[in-house]
Order: structure tokens, then sequence, then C-alpha cells
């Protein structure tokens, strides 16, 4: 029997064991895992140490392809302070916040991220915001994660900021690990 791979191709042909049950494989690791082994196209974002004030944005991160969707895994919090953060669907021009070069998780890879991304230091101004996509607290030296596992998708151009919402004045550290796949049409 020849099994085909769901997208119209031929695969190889299919094996029995001795006791007549069929040989199957399939891929159980975390997706993040085989994206970056295969497609070499796994970054994570480190906004090192910033001090940040309430009501600032203090990460921007915009998917710049133009034919692969950005799939946002987890994004981790580390605060010195008791926060209130907010994840924000973002339109405009960023602009204030200082640069930020995601790193390929496959240190074998040759590609870079196709993306702007911008942290703190300074509260990034040129947004406007177009709905909460996810709110979390951290507790004075305190860290915690939101898990989207990728179910986040930036198409081409669109963007997320995160909003040190509420919390007194002090540093923190933010890091958004992310992947890309190309975009599938169904003609």
């Amino acid at each position: 029997m020849i099994i085909e791979d769901g997208g119209g191709r031929l695969g190889a042909k299919a094996t029995v064991s001795e006791a007549q049950r069929l040989n199957i494989s399939g891929k159980n690791a975390e997706r993040v895992f085989y994206i970056s082994r295969d497609e070499k196209r796994a970054f994570n974002a480190v906004m090192p140490s910033f001090s940040a004030a309430a009501g600032e944005y203090v990460f921007y991160l915009k998917n710049t392809s133009n034919d692969k969707n950005m799939y946002i895994d987890i994004i981790e919090f580390h605060s010195l302070q008791a926060v209130h953060w907010k994840i924000w669907e973002v339109t405009g021009t960023a602009a204030a916040g200082t640069t930020i070069t995601p790193k390929n998780l496959n240190l074998s890879a040759g590609f870079d991220a196709e993306a702007t991304c911008m942290g703190g230091g300074a509260t990034i101004t040129g947004l406007t915001t177009n709905g909460q996509l996810g709110t979390h607290r951290t507790t004075a030296t305190g860290e915690a994660s939101m898990n989207f596992h990728g179910a986040l998708i930036l198409g081409p151009n669109k963007a997320i900021t995160i909003e040190y919402d509420t919390g007194t004045t002090g540093l923190c550290e933010i890091d958004c690990r992310f992947w890309y796949e190309s975009i599938r049409r169904i003609n």
C-alpha cells in the first residue's frame, strides 16, 4: 500500500510488523522543536533588563514576512515589582523603543527573523490598540508565562505589544518565543 501525504504527493510504501501491525511514527514533540530542527525558523526575542512604569508599552513584535505566518509560542514575564501585564493587537508605526534582534534557536541556521521587534528602555509610541489578547500578573521578584502553544498567529504585517499596565516602576524582562510557517493557500 502507498500512503499519500495529504497534499496529493505519494509517500513511501507502508509496512507491517511480524505481528501484522502497521508500522507508523508520529511527531510528538512540541511543534517549535520540529520547526527549529527542520525549517530553521524558530526564534526567541529577549528583552534584557529595563525599567518600566505603569501604562508604558514595553515590547513590540511585528511580522514583516510577505509569505509566512508568525506563530507565538510563549511569552515569559520577569519583574522585580508586582506587575499587571496586557497583550494587545496593535496597528500603527512603532517608534522610540530599543531595537531587538530575535535569535534563531537553531544555531546552525543562517536565517534571520522577518520581524520588527522593539523593547523597553523608553516606552514604545505610535501604536493604536485593536483588542486585548491576554493579561497576566507577576508577583514581586516573580516570573510567569503566557503559553499560546502557537495559537496566537500573526499574519503578514500584524503586530502585538505588551503593556506594563499597573505596577511600581522597576526592572523587568520579557522573552518571546515564536516560529514561522509558509502560508498555505488552497486553490
